[in-house]
């Protein structure tokens, strides 16, 4: 028997990759609205439409938290502002940030598809947690390749 066959504790574990991605998303969704506003203008909808897809995400992760009898973290308000103000200051210059999106992807693809893997694995969260995390990582799926496509 391993650690995580404890109920208990896979249970905090999903939690705190929930959170993880809430975090990320959350301030990786400012930051692309940050490029968008000053980045030139054949990237601007490609941002927009990532940083739609984030905010989704992070909109769908906080309610399987709640959902789940967590809390969501409170402290990401400042690290959404220096995100969007570093996107911002970013934003000409495609050849700095562009890589940078393409790891943010593939970051974010990882940990859906680590997030989906465990969620349904995992004893002691509810079997309504699963479906709900297939589509997210299908949405970390089509953001990475939107941003290697191009």
């Amino acid at each position: 028997m391993s650690l995580f066959d404890e109920p208990s504790i896979s249970r905090q574990w999903v939690l705190r990759r929930l959170q993880k991605a809430l975090t990320t998303d959350l301030a990786a969704g400012a930051f692309q609205r940050g490029l968008g506003r000053s980045c030139p203008r054949a990237d601007r909808e490609l941002l927009a439409t990532l940083a739609e897809g984030a905010e989704t995400r992070a909109t769908a992760v906080r309610e399987m938290i709640v959902g789940e009898g967590g809390a969501p973290y409170q402290s990401i308000g400042l690290a959404r502002a220096c995100s969007h103000a570093g996107g911002t200051l970013l934003g000409p210059l495609t050849f700095a940030w562009r890589p940078g999106m393409r790891l943010l992807a593939e970051h974010m693809l990882q940990e859906y598809d680590a997030l989906v893997a465990q969620v349904r694995t995992a004893p002691g969260v509810s079997d309504a947690l699963t479906p709900s995390a297939e589509p997210l990582l299908e949405s970390a799926r089509s953001a990475h390749e939107m941003l290697n496509g191009r």
